[in-house]
């Protein structure tokens, strides 16, 4: 059958179709291409009438079908008529329809390879089947490739097709239902499994922190517990001995050398407690740093006049070392001094007497990957002591860590100072590692980034 033949069919149907607004008419021959989502909203939705896509290649056929859906008083339908199979799959992607209408010969493609293909993609039109043949072969085939139902021409009403039409939407309708409860059970579970994993996450990450707590508050009191002792006995006799009436006796009897346990073992506890609150308010985030554009080998060089004399005790020698043009840089003064405090300090109780501590100052070149001008400001501490076993060097910047090498002079240590070193530092955005050899000591190294501002400056 032509087309024109058709348009004039057309045209006369809608001429004796009056108030019947499903009027014949074609559809483009190559339809947008949509989603399928477009179709499942209109499932989905109570539209007050039903939009249907009649793909049939016969034209008497498809007058039968239209004159059957404009009978049914009870509905009203919008019909566009399709006759080839091309026309119908692009039709069926593009959406907008309720039902499908779908002749089970065609051309070129089969009503059956319509189906499989439009469902393929995911269309979610429901189609029902249409034959000339009662043939239970293609009504098995058609439900097979996901058709809604079948029907055979001829041997149905404008009753039992209304009421086909009717159960095929309804029962996309629950199949898309239960689709999205699918989907958003789904995406429940995967929150579910996603939050079961962070509290698992958090859970353990609470464990390691309570038990790191215990720790940290266990070795606390261990080593406060002792100079507190110390203290305390110490103190009960020089009451004993006033309350005897023997005031002057205590000298006579090392009184000098009592308090000056006693000084040291509180030194040491006010060192300790001091320690403890700097790493409990860098562990709670509250490193607060005033930095400020500072001469780095000035700091360096007062620094060391200030241990001068704790190394001059044990007859060390203390040297600087620093380039000839050394950037300055944005450091926390009061900061960069306790790093550098507790580097030196340490270097002259883990060395033996009589030993060279060299403090270098140099520029360098920054690693690649770190923010600033590229370069760097290095300052190393170089002592000549036991030096470090490999498997120590890991527990260095830990709190409480503390290697196996033994002080030369008795000298006691928190076991903080590394730690909160290394917050300081890296909160400059810098760095801090130590190289040792053992029986050949060790040198601890402080990077800080020079800044382009500062560079400039310089």
């Amino acid at each position: 059958m032509s087309r024109s033949a058709g348009n004039d069919y057309q045209n006369d149907d809608h001429d004796h179709g009056a108030g019947w607004d499903g009027a014949a008419r074609r559809a483009p021959a190559r339809a947008r291409r949509g989603s399928a989502g477009s179709a499942a909203s209109r499932l989905l939705m109570n539209d007050s009438e039903i939009k249907v896509l009649l793909v049939d290649d016969d034209e008497v056929d498809h007058l039968v079908t239209r004159r059957l859906l404009r009978d049914i008083s009870r509905t009203r339908y919008d019909v566009t008529w399709l006759s080839t199979s091309d026309e119908a799959i692009d039709a069926l992607l593009a959406g907008g329809y309720d039902v499908c209408l779908l002749d089970f010969r065609l051309d070129a493609r089969t009503g059956l390879e319509v189906v499989h293909e439009a469902n393929h993609v995911g269309c979610s039109i429901p189609i029902i089947m249409l034959t000339g043949v009662g043939d239970e072969a293609i009504d098995m085939a058609a439900m097979s490739a996901g058709a809604a139902d079948y029907l055979v021409k001829g041997r149905f009403d404008a009753q039992i097709l209304e009421r086909t039409i009717r159960y095929a939407i309804e029962h996309k309708r629950s199949q898309l239902k239960l689709k999205q409860y699918a989907d958003t059970l789904e995406e429940s579970n995967r929150q579910l499994l996603q939050m079961h994993e962070e509290l698992a996450a958090k859970n353990a990450q609470l464990v390691r922190l309570n038990e790191e707590k215990n720790r940290f508050v266990g070795m606390a009191a261990h080593d406060l517990r002792n100079p507190l002792g110390v203290i305390l006995g110490y103190s009960d006799f020089m009451l004993m001995t006033h309350r005897r009436g023997e005031p002057s006796s205590l000298l006579r009897e090392g009184g000098v050398e009592i308090i000056e346990m006693i000084r040291s073992s509180s030194k040491f506890m006010l060192s300790l407690i001091n320690d403890l609150l700097d790493v409990s308010m860098i562990e709670l985030g509250k490193l607060n740093l005033d930095r400020k554009s500072t001469d780095i080998v000035q700091l360096v060089e007062s620094n060391v006049a200030l241990n001068m004399v704790l190394a001059g005790q044990k007859s060390m020698r203390l040297v600087v070392e620093s380039d000839e043009s050394v950037p300055r840089v944005d450091v926390d003064v009061h900061k960069l001094e306790q790093v550098l405090n507790n580097l030196i300090s340490n270097a002259i109780h883990y060395s033996p007497p009589g030993t060279t501590i060299r403090v270098r100052v140099q520029s360098a070149s920054a690693p690649a990957g770190f923010d600033g001008s590229g370069r760097e400001v290095l300052v190393s501490v170089q002592d000549e002591g036991p030096g470090i076993a490999p498997e120590d060097v890991g527990k260095l910047f830990r709190p409480f860590g503390r290697a196996r090498t033994v002080s030369t002079g008795g000298e006691r240590s928190t076991g903080l100072g590394l730690a909160i070193a290394q917050r300081i530092v890296e909160g400059h955005g810098g760095r801090i590692w130590v190289e040792s050899v053992l029986s050949k000591g060790a040198t601890f190294f402080v990077a800080l980034p020079v800044s382009q501002n500062t560079d400039a400056a310089s």
